[in-house]
Formats: structure tokens, C-alpha cells, sequence
């Protein structure tokens, strides 16, 4: 059967004012529909590189584990272990100043390293990207030492990503190392060596994220190009109405001083970072662990995420087929999307698939297992269903800021996913 590459296209419902404090939060959900809520750990790395005359490489690592804080026990990983992003920074932004990569990251089982390398006035972007690549090759070693926090937690996909300057050395990092398996940059900047001429050698799945107001590397002579010379089976560029450049960081003062000339952002930082996350997440999920839903996620929230447009060019994949229902028999007879937006402060959309007819129940509970409310019970025809939750309980009254949990029951099967309440 010849497969077509599409997005399916549903309703999905995005808030993109999400409060500034608030995680975008997903979590990855056992066979048995047990959520894992992971946290978020951190631990510094010490890395040298022999292969460049010993070359001191220090790594910031966040990791996904039961319990926050600093060099805490990596979570028990999924079979295969859990897949890694290694991020580059801009020009003379640090490290530090992408906390919501790995805060949207983290918690649905990524671990995020930042080479803290390449700082200065003169940055060398080879050295930068031979990092990104180095780093991701290292820590594969660590998840063999049995003395690693990371022994037997990390799995063998990577990506490659980065912002600004750090973005185009993610081409030169994938250029140089095949394994990578996946890239996504922020408003990549055109490098030296050349980022567009690394592209062209470049097969792996690629997302290139532009912002409309960005005139430090504007999508003409920067991403466009990077788009158009990819080698990539499957590439995708995302054009953020109204982003800026250096809002794809927090707030940087030299960065800021860089972009004076341009027109002002039309939406907020938070906005934007939202926006970055909420299709970044899912597209990892899809390039490095092969979730089709993920996949679906991803196309729904290009169709219909406010202020969002997109290019895409992917060969014939095993993404969907023409009909549809071989994915349904890949996914299972019941599976659940995690609710957009998530966290939410007034409403949230979930959707569920249900590979045939059958008897439905959705509902909310608290984590301690109580019922909060029934959302939908009853027969329900096969395919993509879509439930809403507006933070309220069965009385109808407001409950409170918190984690819940969304389940969906049919045929003796569950899937759940959690929700999080920001009032």
C-alpha cells in the first residue's frame, strides 16, 4: 500500500497566554495508563575531547528523576532509555537564559544538555557544533559506566539543536557526527563554515523555527536557505507571527541591544516560548521515539495554533497511512493526546482515538485517584474524538491549581495523560 506523507487534521484548542511562571508539562504514560510525572534533575558534566587536543567541553545536563534537585538519581527510563537533546546557546547569551527548553523538555522524558563553551567576543561555530556533537557521544559512554548517574538511562537517539549562533552550529554538529538522528534550531544564523552548506549534507528529520520580526538573521538569508539546501527525507520550517529574534531566549541585554532596529515583537516572550515548546515536544517525541500520536500532535497544532505558519516537505513515511486505520492498529484501540494547552488556567482540550466503536468513558481525577468529573461516557463512534475540561468539578464549582489526571476507558483498555491547573 503506497503511504502519503500528511497531518491529520483536527480541532485543537490553544491558549497561547499561558502565566510566565507555568511549565509546559507532558507526561509519558505506562502501558498500564500510569502516569509518570517526571521532575526535573540537574547534574554539571566535565567532558574533554581528545580527538581536539583535550579540549575542555563543561556541560550543563538536565535530566529527567522522581525527585528535583542536583545530582539526584536519574527516573527509571523507558525501554531503550531516555532520548537526548543537546542545546547550543546564541552569541554571547548563556546557557542560563534557556530555562523553558529544558523545563518543556525534561518532564516529558528528555534529557537536555548545554556545552557551556564558545562564550566569547571571537566564538569558533566549528568548535561549537563538533561540542553539540561530542557531547551527545559522551553521554552515551556515561550510560554505559556502571559509576554514572546516567548508567543504563540514555537511549542511543539524539538531536541536535540550538538558537542564533548555536542554531547554525547544530548543522555543522550533524554534519560531522550521522548518528545524530534528528536537528531543530531557533532562529538559526548563518555560520563559519557555512550552516547552509552543511545543510546540504545533511538526511536526518530537520525543524527550523523562524520569527516574522526577526531581522538579526532574517528567514531570507538565514533559515530559508538552511531550509531549501537540507537533504532531509522530512523538513519542516515554522514561521512564528510577530517573534522576535532574541525573544527565543529570556530576556539578554546584549542580544536586545543587537535586535534595536527591529520592528518590536507583537507577542510576549512567554508567548513565544510557549508557541516554540508546544510543537517542539511533540516533533522530538515523533523523530526520536517513533510516537505516532505525537506525530498527529504535531500536525493538528500546525493547522490550527494562532499566528503559526509552516512549510513542509516529507517523503512517502510510515507516519499514516492513505486510510488511516493501520495507524489506529499501531497506536492501539484506545489512545489519548495530552490536553492543549497544558498547563491551562480556563479550559483545555483533549483529544482521544478509538480504533473502533465502542463504549467511552472520560473522565478527571485527582492524583490520589478520586473522581473531580466525567466528561463523556457512553457509545462513541471509531476515530478522533475531542472532550474539553474548563478546571471544574462534577458540582460545577472551580477546583484547585494542580496536577490532574485525564483517562480514557473502552474495551478493558485505559490511557491517561496529566493535566496541569494554573489558576
Amino acid at each position: 500500500m503506497l503511504l502519503r506523507a500528511r497531518l491529520y487534521r483536527g480541532s485543537v484548542v490553544f491558549h497561547a497566554a499561558l502565566a510566565a511562571a507555568a511549565l509546559l508539562v507532558a507526561y509519558p504514560v505506562c502501558p498500564d495508563g500510569t502516569a509518570l510525572a517526571y521532575e526535573i534533575g540537574h547534574t554539571s558534566l566535565s567532558y574533554s575531547d581528545p580527538a581536539r587536543g583535550d579540549r575542555s567541553v563543561p556541560t550543563e545536563a538536565f535530566y529527567p528523576t522522581d525527585v528535583a534537585g542536583e545530582d539526584v538519581p536519574v527516573a527509571v527510563p523507558p525501554p531503550g532509555g531516555f532520548p537526548v537533546v543537546a542545546f547550543g546557546h546564541g552569541f554571547l547569551i548563556p546557557w542560563s537564559d534557556y530555562d523553558y527548553v529544558w523545563e518543556g523538555l525534561v518532564p516529558e522524558g528528555f534529557v537536555v544538555l548545554l556545552p557551556d563553551t564558545e562564550g566569547g567576543l571571537l566564538p569558533d561555530h566549528l568548535d561549537l557544533g563538533l561540542d553539540l556533537a561530542f557531547v551527545l557521544r559522551e553521554l552515551r559512554e556515561d550510560s554505559a559506566d556502571p559509576g554514572s548517574i546516567f548508567f543504563g538511562a540514555v537511549s542511543s537517539e539524539a538531536a541536535v539543536c540550538g538558537h542564533s549562533m548555536g542554531g547554525g552550529a547544530s548543522f555543522l554538529a550533524a554534519e560531522s557526527d550521522p548518528t545524530v538522528a534528528a536537528i531543530a534550531n531557533l532562529a538559526a544564523a548563518e555560520t563559519n563554515p557555512s550552516a547552509i552548506g552543511a545543510a546540504s549534507s545533511i538526511t536526518a528529520p530537520a525543524l527550523l523555527f523562524s520569527g516574522s520580526n526577526d531581522c538579526v538573521t532574517p528567514p531570507e538569508s538565514h533559515q530559508i536557505p538552511m531550509y531549501d539546501a537540507l537533504a532531509s527525507d522530512c523538513r519542516t520550517r515554522v514561521t512564528l507571527t510577530g517573534a522576535s529574534h532574541c525573544q527565543f531566549a529570556e530576556d539578554n541585554f546584549l542580544c536586545s541591544l543587537g535586535e534595536g532596529g527591529c520592528p518590536s515583537p507583537t507577542i510576549t516572550r512567554e508567548e513565544q516560548h510557549a508557541l516554540t515548546i508546544s510543537l517542539l515536544a511533540p516533533w522530538l517525541r515523533y523523530t526520536l521515539e517513533d510516537d505516532l500520536l505525537a506525530w498527529l500532535e504535531f500536525g493538528d497544532l500546525l493547522d490550527t495554533l494562532p499566528g503559526v505558519e509552516n512549510e513542509m516537505d516529507c517523503d512517502a513515511t510510515s507516519v499514516v497511512w492513505e486510510d488511516g486505520h493501520e495507524c489506529a492498529e499501531t497506536v492501539g484501540l484506545v489512545s489519548l493526546t495530552t490536553g492543549t494547552p497544558n498547563p491551562f488556567s480556563s479550559l483545555t482540550t483533549i483529544r482521544y482515538f478509538l480504533a473502533e466503536p465502542m463504549d467511552t468513558e472520560v473522565s478527571v481525577y485527582s492524583l490520589d485517584g478520586r473522581l473531580v468529573r466525567r466528561l463523556h461516557g457512553g457509545p462513541t463512534n471509531a476515530g478522533w474524538h475531542m472532550v474539553r475540561w474548563d478546571g471544574r468539578n462534577s458540582g460545577g464549582r472551580p477546583v484547585a491549581s494542580g496536577v490532574y489526571r485525564c483517562a480514557v476507558l473502552a474495551a478493558g483498555e485505559s490511557s491517561s495523560r496529566p493535566v496541569v491547573l494554573v489558576r
